[in-house]
């Protein structure tokens, strides 16, 4: 059988599972944030689906002023904390739960960088994105951008369900390991500016 089916079979179950799961969660903090923030706590950003297609991921907000790329001045305590255990990413299981992402796959970035691709880096569009993929455990900066990608196409080339299952092991095993230990990691979705 076509993995590809059984992938989309995986995230379909594997969403609604943690949905239910985190759901009383993510409502609390969705709460917290609307207190801080005093509008609204998540926001809808458009980013680059399968085959460089438009999707409109869902996160919340950890930034003062939404608008801007200045994380480091923009972060509020509470915003740093979901941004560190990555429950900003949590509403992206509805992403998964609808067909416009996978729970394992190259991360989304804008539409405005796909004509900014080599012909390597382009077949990370070959797959639907994913909430997390083997970039995310493979590489520890957050703008080493070249290696990323380098793991990302490995991962187009040659994902299968033996794959999968490690990338989500091994993230949920690195989450714990942020949670327990004082570690910080941010994810960056800006790379115009690094070397490639």
């Amino acid at each position: 059988m076509n993995y590809i089916f059984i992938k989309r079979i995986i995230d379909i179950l594997l969403s609604i599972l943690l949905i239910i799961i985190l759901l009383p969660i993510l409502i609390v903090i969705i709460l917290i944030n609307f207190i801080i923030l005093k509008k609204n706590p998540i926001f809808i950003q458009t980013r680059s689906g399968i085959k460089g297609s438009k999707i409109s991921i869902i996160k919340i907000k950890t930034l003062l002023d939404n608008e801007s790329l200045d994380i480091k001045n923009r972060t509020y305590s509470f915003g740093n904390f979901l941004r560190k255990l990555k429950f900003d990413e949590v509403p992206q299981l509805f992403n998964v739960l609808i067909g416009d992402m996978s729970i394992v796959g190259p991360r989304p970035l804008f539409l405005e960088y796909n004509n900014n691709y080599s012909d390597l880096e382009k077949k990370r569009l070959l797959v639907k994105p994913g909430i997390t993929g083997l970039a995310q455990i493979k590489v520890v900066n957050a703008g080493n951008w070249k290696d990323k990608f380098k793991f990302d196409a490995w991962y187009v080339e040659n994902f299968s369900f033996k794959i999968d299952m490690y990338i989500i092991f091994k993230t949920l095993y690195l989450l714990i390991n942020i949670a327990l230990s004082k570690k910080h990691l941010i994810e960056d979705h800006n790379f115009k500016d690094a070397d490639k």
